[in-house]
């Protein structure tokens, strides 16, 4: 195959990652590019967006993942980019304006290293023969070598590993060869390391692939909420579980040892689910909310009728009516219907005049229905 064909193939790939689909309706997802390329948008630390081509290097995989349709016991064509035919073929689709930034992952093709040695070889082109100073994020392999993580660190403006399930058990359901602190929670330590010495500006993220190994909404908010405590990640992301039939694994000892492990939700609510874990990483990040400020029922799962933050304020009703003319910040986001933007527009607006009633809200684009049981203007 030429570069063109197996470009196709392996930008194609990356549409079994959702991790981009997940949006509001004002937001920009993944797109299919003029090429019918996926391109998928990139939030950078100042609020800009840029879209990214995303792709592997190779399709090739000796894992044998169950979430992965190229995982070693599927019969899939494969193919590898060579890194000088990557680095050139993304810089004629940059100069074209066709994208701004690349998002960089593979399969591991024999070993963890030398599949990172291709793809940081792309990625030392971009930035040193074709000066590109843009945005790259670059996916760094379970298992790869402190001296790959600081190469990636150095080169990527933005550096992620999959923890794909929340403790070492469920990862073992999904995957015979991955080892949960060996191969990924070692490698989030050591590119955390590397960024707070060599490059801060460096973000680091990562992703759970979410209902593949049966595994509870706590545990997967729980182990987020240690991962921002303990390695600063700028974002988490989910990913709702595509079932490629493969069997299940079997379990090892686990990470946290306060955490069920038998299947307890539905598979046909996964993209609801995911839309709750994504507004609950919200509320964590965004919102300054505690971990004991998200509630669960008795398996351990969150609502899928009721939004979290709306459970919140129900269960805390000494908390409300919230004064809108007094409220600081933090009350303000504690309000159902108010948002970090929301907030800002509603503190701005009390230096120029007192907020008598809904209709003052409007203006500011204010959710009114949902947060009119929880508010008060005297």
């Amino acid at each position: 195959m030429d570069t063109e064909q197996k470009l196709n193939i392996l930008a194609d790939s990356s549409k079994f990652d959702l991790a981009c689909a997940c949006k509001y309706n004002d937001e920009p997802g993944r797109v299919r590019g003029p090429e019918g390329r996926w391109i998928y948008p990139a939030t950078l630390p100042d609020g800009r967006k840029v879209f990214l081509l995303k792709t592997l290097q190779s399709n090739h995989c000796v894992n044998d993942c169950s979430y992965c349709p190229f995982n070693n016991t599927h019969d899939r064509p494969r193919c590898t980019l060579l890194s000088d035919d990557l680095a050139r073929t993304f810089i004629q689709l940059r100069n074209a304006n066709l994208v701004s930034g690349l998002f960089l992952s593979s399969g591991v093709c024999h070993q963890a290293d030398a599949t990172m040695t291709k793809m940081l070889a792309t990625v030392e082109l971009l930035r040193k023969k074709y000066k590109f100073r843009g945005f790259i994020h670059l996916k760094i392999l379970p298992g790869a070598s402190d001296a790959a993580i600081e190469q990636a660190v150095r080169l990527a403006t933005r550096v992620s590993i999959n923890i794909e399930a929340p403790n070492a058990p469920r990862l073992e359901k999904l995957s015979s060869k991955k080892r949960f602190h060996e191969d990924i929670i070692s490698v989030m330590r050591t590119i955390h390391r590397y960024k707070k010495e060599l490059k801060p500006k460096c973000g680091q993220t990562t992703q759970f692939v979410v209902g593949a190994a049966g595994e509870s909404d706590r545990e997967i908010v729980t182990t987020t909420s240690r991962l921002y405590e303990k390695f600063q990640l700028e974002r988490v992301y989910f990913s709702a579980y595509q079932n490629f039939n493969t069997t299940a694994r079997l379990t090892q000892p686990t990470l946290f040892d306060d955490m069920p492990t038998k299947q307890l939700r539905n598979p046909d609510d996964i993209f609801m689910r995911e839309h709750r874990l994504y507004q609950t990483e919200f509320l964590l990040r965004k919102y300054k909310f505690d971990r004991e400020d998200i509630y669960f029922d008795e398996n351990g799962n969150l609502s899928l009728q009721t939004d979290p933050k709306k459970i919140w304020a129900d269960r805390h009703p000494e908390f409300f009516p919230v004064n809108l003319n007094r409220a600081d910040r933090r009350d303000l986001l504690r309000i159902p219907g108010i948002g970090p933007l929301g907030a800002s527009r509603i503190l701005k607006a009390r230096r120029f005049h007192s907020l008598c009633s809904p209709t003052d809200l409007k203006p500011l684009k204010i959710r009114t229905n949902a947060c009119a049981p929880y508010i008060r203007f005297s």
